[in-house]
């Protein structure tokens, strides 16, 4: 049998993983240990076994390289079908297919690829001097920000609280933030953190939304879970839909 072949060369502990029942599941590995290996066996063994169907099931990555190496080795297994992304392309994705509902008619806003040049627009608006690398780094804090659900009136205590060390004093901070979503929203241009929102938004607020979504996704796996952001688990949360199906390996010495 295909199933048995996915479970032959597996040491004990990969065996216990590819074998446990459905979640949810938490693996707790180290580099090198062969840990996509485990969860890329798991999600075909549960296929091949007929316990779950492949396009039923998300992979979650935080790399493209990383989601098309988990499908050329669960394609490999026998296990077509499987949607392995990143958070962003599997949130844009489903923004983009409900867009006509979501948006009521209107069009997709532009996709801001990177921060800097905008968040310099917006700095410079409020008075801070930021040159290309300072511009970047401004960036890299509204990131950090917009990733763990904090608004521009909460960044100042939250980054505090967070012992952050930001390229300027927090207030000046959060008026660049202030500023920066301000002129976004008059370009009409949204970022990535503004997208997985969407996708949040969309499933939270739009119960045909999240209908649809769960009835297509049951099954989630998660790489790298240690790298998940408070945003990032929001949506995972939200296309789970309180259901407990979820494997996610992780490393905790990597956690920064």
């Amino acid at each position: 049998m295909l199933s048995d072949a996915v479970l032959a060369g597996l040491d004990p502990e990969q065996r216990t993983v590819v074998t446990a029942p459905a979640g949810p599941v938490c693996i707790l590995a180290g580099a090198g240990t062969g840990k996509t290996r485990a969860i890329t066996h798991r999600i075909a063994y549960r296929t091949l076994t007929g316990e779950i169907s492949p396009r039923h099931v998300l992979a979650v990555t935080f790399t493209a390289r990383a989601a098309a190496e988990m499908r050329a080795r669960l394609g490999a297994l026998g296990a077509t079908g499987v949607q392995a992304r990143t958070f962003h392309a599997a949130a844009l994705r489903q923004v983009r297919y409900f867009a006509s509902r979501l948006l009521e008619g209107r069009a997709m806003p532009e996709l801001l690829e990177s921060k800097a040049r905008m968040v310099g627009l917006a700095a410079a608006r409020v008075g801070v001097r930021a040159d290309r690398t300072a511009a970047r780094d401004l960036a890299g804090e509204i990131e950090w920000a917009k990733s763990s659900l904090v608004e521009p009136g909460e960044y100042a205590v939250a980054a505090t609280k967070a012992h952050r060390e930001p390229p300027h004093e927090p207030a000046k901070v959060a008026e660049v933030f202030a500023a920066y979503e301000t002129l976004k929203r008059r370009q009409g241009v949204i970022d990535f953190e503004d997208m997985l929102r969407a996708a949040v938004w969309g499933i939270e607020e739009h119960a045909d939304v999240a209908d649809e979504i769960r009835a297509q996704y049951r099954h989630f796996v998660v790489d790298e879970y240690q790298d998940v952001n408070p945003l990032q688990q929001r949506l995972l949360d939200a296309w789970l839909g309180g259901r407990d199906d979820l494997t996610v390996v992780g490393d905790a010495s990597q956690t920064i």
